[in-house]
């Protein structure tokens, strides 16, 4: 059990085993994980369909929105903006009442006034990607790369118009990391708790 609260928000790039290396993380620590988990529980608690909710998870606007709103970045209520208000009031609600680990949805923006905000970054080597997701998900490599390339552009949308920062840009987080590095998600998971555990000791 930590005894100061904690919040963690983990970026990642597709395929880089970030989300796993985010689970292990919240388990060592013995805080809450949050990654699809919160279609539910935004779902829940604003009253929308959870299909809904899921459609827009980390999608940018389309260009009807971007019509609507007159100018990239200006807040509109509709598509995926609405999801988004949805998702920030979420996170902020999380975030005060308990430690806890939240995967990608631009939450090291969203909670960017949390004094204890601890934001990271996973990345992988690209073959190293292919290779993660060919086993993981028992495709091609042809398939992998599609994936790739498509699940980045839309987490790098969706971060870059919802914020005033670059998507995987190191200035953007506290620490980046190479998951191949330390040999895997395992020991990254190790290495990242001892990382927290320090930086919550300079916690007021």
């Amino acid at each position: 059990m930590l005894e100061k609260k904690v919040i963690i928000s983990l970026g990642r790039q597709f395929g880089s085993g970030g989300q796993q290396t985010g689970k292990r993380l919240a388990e060592i620590l013995g805080i809450d994980y949050y990654d699809r988990e919160l279609i539910d529980v935004i779902a829940r608690t604003s009253g929308l369909d959870p299909e809904y909710v899921a459609k827009h998870d980390e999608k940018a606007p389309g260009f009807f929105d971007y019509a609507l709103a007159g100018r990239i970045g200006s807040p509109h209520l509709f598509g995926s903006s609405q999801s988004f208000v949805m998702l920030s009031n979420t996170l902020k609600q999380l975030a005060a009442e308990k430690s806890c680990l939240i995967v990608g949805r631009t939450a090291d923006y969203i909670l960017r006034e949390e004094p204890n905000l601890i934001k990271l970054f996973i990345h992988a080597p690209y073959k190293y990607r292919i290779r993660f997701l060919c086993k993981e998900r028992g495709i091609t490599a042809d398939e992998a790369d599609d994936l790739i390339v498509k699940n980045d552009r839309e987490r790098s949308r969706f971060y870059d118009f919802f914020t005033d920062k670059t998507w995987g840009q190191a200035d953007s987080y506290d620490l980046c990391v190479d998951v191949t590095k330390l040999g895997g998600e395992e020991k990254t998971a190790q290495f990242l708790a001892d990382y927290v555990r320090r930086r919550m000791e300079r916690f007021e």
